[in-house]
């Protein structure tokens, strides 16, 4: 019978190409969350002044509803006409759109609260339609997106 030697052994050590290609994948995808958490805030409203304009207090359990000129071109494609005039939670909508999709939103978070940012050039009619389509979808909070007025 033979007799066999002790085996070598090899050093452990750590791999680091795998360890980059992780570090890269997680980069991507916090990269990736980071623009899908900012499609709800379109830069192409043009906010009103306010002089008297707070920043809110708690972000959190807060759903944005955007009413952006007509015309404009939203991240899907879709064109914001006088039909279809609010873009909630990624889709472009009506009002009977936008009190089902509200309505779907409230039973999941029954604390939900409606951050409404409507183009300073648009007309109050818009703005009084989604503010019944929410009242009706049964959300009682809602605050609006403006600017504070410039200190001298």
């Amino acid at each position: 019978m033979k007799i066999q030697g002790p085996k070598h052994i090899a050093e452990a050590r750590v791999e680091l190409v795998p360890l980059i290609d992780c570090v890269f994948l997680l980069l991507i995808f916090f990269m990736c969350a980071a623009t899908m958490a900012k499609l709800d805030t379109s830069s192409q409203i043009d906010l009103p002044e306010a002089s008297n304009a707070a920043k809110q207090k708690d972000p959190s359990n807060r759903g944005t509803v955007n009413i952006p000129p007509s015309g404009t071109i939203t991240v899907t494609g879709q064109t914001v006409t006088e039909a279809a005039p609010f873009y909630v939670f990624g889709e472009l909508v009506n009002e009977a759109g936008l009190k089902r999709i509200i309505g779907e939103k409230v039973k999941t978070t029954p604390n939900l609260q409606l951050y409404i940012r409507c183009d300073r050039n648009a007309r109050f009619k818009l703005v009084r339609r989604a503010m019944a389509a929410c009242a009706e979808a049964g959300i009682d909070d809602v605050i609006f997106g403006t600017y504070g007025a410039e200190e001298e």
